[in-house]
Parts: structure tokens; sequence; C-alpha cells
């Protein structure tokens, strides 16, 4: 999407210009009210012919999607959040499990986050503000403004604020970033865990050099940025 998208704006955008990366978490769900919601995973798309997604379970794509019925798609890219409207063409079991839907005419787009996340493995404990008992996390992607880290469980209500602390590396000096977060988001992850969206908040002139420094540093030592 246009890098000087507005946040918050709602665009009309083609499917092309989200430039989706393969194992993208969607959900898919039917048109039909009360239908229930499936997750599944980006693979590819042709343009103007179809989008093939890997529904959870080969065993299920027969039971979930249901030929020649209207779905919604929604996703989240790491900047923009995303929603298109198509029918379901074709369910296969090989060569893989996977799904083929029309490729949609226009995508509704909004724009929630400026700053690129960038894909990382960093350990990190958090804990709610004033709380002495931090819980051991993993940082799974880094921003400048936030990170989504994984946790064994959920720690509070969207809204609420936490100490996170993470070290990194300058040069060949260790330093150790302790942030306050807010948490904007919390879904269910894989094995029982939690992936939860923080931003960073009130942040010191020293901790943005700081960021940036580890962000830049990210992308230089690893080619899998995650692109809007």
């Amino acid at each position: 999407m246009p890098d000087d998208l507005n946040a918050g704006e709602l665009l009309e955008v083609s499917l092309k210009e989200l430039r989706l990366r393969p194992g993208l978490s969607l959900e898919v769900q039917g048109a039909r009210q009360g239908a229930p919601v499936h997750e599944a995973k980006f693979v590819a798309a042709i343009e103007g012919k179809g989008v093939m997604l890997t529904p959870s379970g080969t065993d299920r794509l027969k039971r979930e999607i249901v030929l020649g019925e209207e779905y919604v798609i929604r996703g989240f890219t790491g900047q923009s959040d995303f929603t298109f409207a198509t029918s379901a063409l074709n369910v296969f079991t090989a060569p893989f499990a996977h799904a083929l839907f029309a490729y949609p005419a226009t995508v509704s787009a909004r724009k929630v986050r400026k700053s690129m996340r960038l894909k990382t493995a960093v350990p990190a404990t958090i804990a709610p503000r004033g709380d002495d008992n931090p819980l051991q996390v993993s940082i799974i992607d880094l921003s400048v403004s936030g990170a989504m880290i994984l946790s064994p469980r959920s720690l509070g209500v969207i809204g609420s604020l936490f100490d996170l602390a993470f070290p990194i590396k300058i040069d060949d000096a260790g330093a150790n970033l302790n942030i306050v977060a807010k948490l904007r988001h919390n879904t269910p992850a894989e094995d029982g865990q939690r992936k939860m969206g923080l931003s960073f908040e009130n942040l010191s002139q020293e901790h943005k050099l700081l960021l940036n420094y580890a962000v830049g540093k990210i992308t230089e030592e690893n080619s899998f940025i995650i692109e809007p």
C-alpha cells in the first residue's frame, strides 16, 4: 500500500498492492450471518485468476469450504488490516491440501501501523506495571514503535500497561531495554500459547535511538522482512 497512506484511512486497493507473504495467517468466514470463522494461511495468488489458501486440517477441507459459496477473508499484513469478498472455486488434497478462491477485484485495506515490523526471536520478560514477577516470553517481531510477543498465557485486558525488558547488542557491548508497553491485541497461537501485540508508550529519545539501531541490525542480518 502507499507509504503516505494516513493511518486509519480505509481504501480500496488491489490484492497485488498488499504484497502478501506465503504463510500469512488469515480468517475465512462464510458470508451468511452466523457462519463460523476458519483459520487458514496464504499460499499464493495468480492475478485475475485465483487465491490459494491452506485451511487448517486436511480432513476438514470438504466440511469447512463449500464450493460456490461466498466468503469473507480477513488478515493483517504487519502494517495493514484487510478484508475482501470472494467465492470458493475448488478444494484439493494433492499435491498438498489447499482451497482455491476467486481473485478479488478489490480489497478493503486500512493501515493501522506506520512502522514495519521485522521477524525476530528475542528473549524478553514482561509483567504488569508494578508487578515484581515478570514472565519469560519471546519477541517474534519488532519495530521502533511496538512488538509482537509469544507468551505461555494471557496477561491482561486490551489497553493494559506492562513493563517489557529485552536485550540488544551494540557492537560488542550488551544493553537491556526496559520499555512501557500497552496491550493492543491478544490472539491464540500454537501449543496453547498467546500472540500479544504491544505498542511502546512514552519512549525516551535514547530508547528511540536504541530501537532504531536494533531494528537496523535485524534488517541487515535477515532477509525475511515482513513487507506491507
